[in-house]
């Protein structure tokens, strides 16, 4: 966001286009996670949440079931469009386009805030100053003792050798260039606290965050649908794309990719795909 179009909204990644596909590519995960946290903020039938970035609506279209009013916020017009079609007419959702950064709602309106995987598309600077705005939007708009819910991924997680993602091995500087938009999880930690957020946890939600045939099938990777709804290819050449794909048909031709797969799939055993952060607005601060 920030410098960027808020009918795009993202620092790096044209999603009008990217939001095309990416139902057929993407899976919303943590869903189980989320709906825990929700149930200790209060009763469902009485909860006002808000997601912020949500894409094309998956993981909307589920919570609006389990809550008594769903509102969402999108930057791009395309990722609108698809999740108003996907909701059809529901009373208890409100969706618009619009920026998690400055937030057209009155304070202390939302019981909790949920974003999924969209952080790190908030800055191009080191020093995160796009996740700071968004951080005291999420204050401001919270009643007090409200929750807010971050799916992000930690620098472990992303790691292009060893880390959860096996196509990242055949685009390791890409790889680099998209670990360093997601702040770690300790930086994330101490700007909350600073905040004035409290009872901050850290879990590993359950779930993939893509389609089944990724986990199996190296050749999806190839493809320009997935290439198109991956982030990481936002911050490709498309010279390095022609060298990523080489390296993944070389390493089909030798069973050296499949190699690489079992080892990512083991570490996402150990450590997840993704960690999810939640935390409370404290009553007594203002």
């Amino acid at each position: 966001m920030g410098d960027t179009d808020k009918t795009n909204a993202s620092a790096y990644c044209n999603y009008n286009d990217v939001f095309l596909l990416y139902d057929k590519n993407r899976q919303p995960n943590g869903l189980t996670e989320l709906l825990d946290i929700l149930s200790q903020t209060g009763p469902a039938e009485t909860l006002t949440v808000l997601e912020g970035g949500f894409g094309t609506g998956a993981y909307l279209n589920i919570l609006q079931h389990h809550v008594k009013a769903m509102y969402g916020v999108e930057g791009s017009e395309q990722g609108l469009a698809a999740a108003r079609q996907k909701i059809g007419d529901t009373g208890n959702v409100r969706l618009a386009l619009g920026n998690i950064l400055g937030l057209d709602f009155r304070e202390n309106f939302f019981d909790a805030y949920t974003v999924n995987q969209v952080l790190h598309h908030l800055d191009t600077s080191l020093d995160f100053p796009n996740l700071t705005l968004f951080l005291k939007e999420a204050w401001r708009t919270l009643k007090p003792g409200g929750s807010l819910i971050i799916n992000t991924c930690s620098q472990e997680q992303l790691h292009p050798l060893t880390g959860v993602y096996w196509s990242y091995a055949y685009m390791d500087a890409a790889a680099a260039r998209i670990a360093a938009r997601y702040v770690p999880i300790e930086t994330l930690t101490r700007k909350m606290t600073d905040l004035g957020f409290m009872d901050i946890k850290h879990i590993v939600p359950s779930g993939r965050l893509f389609e089944e045939r990724y986990y199996s099938d190296p050749s999806l990777v190839l493809e320009p649908h997935f290439q198109s709804s991956d982030s990481i290819f936002c911050l490709s050449s498309p010279k390095e794309i022609e060298q990523a794909d080489e390296r993944i048909r070389a390493g089909m031709e030798d069973g050296s990719v499949y190699e690489q797969m079992k080892r990512s799939m083991g570490k996402a055993q150990e450590i997840g795909e993704a960690v999810m952060i939640s935390a409370r607005k404290s009553r007594d601060k203002d």
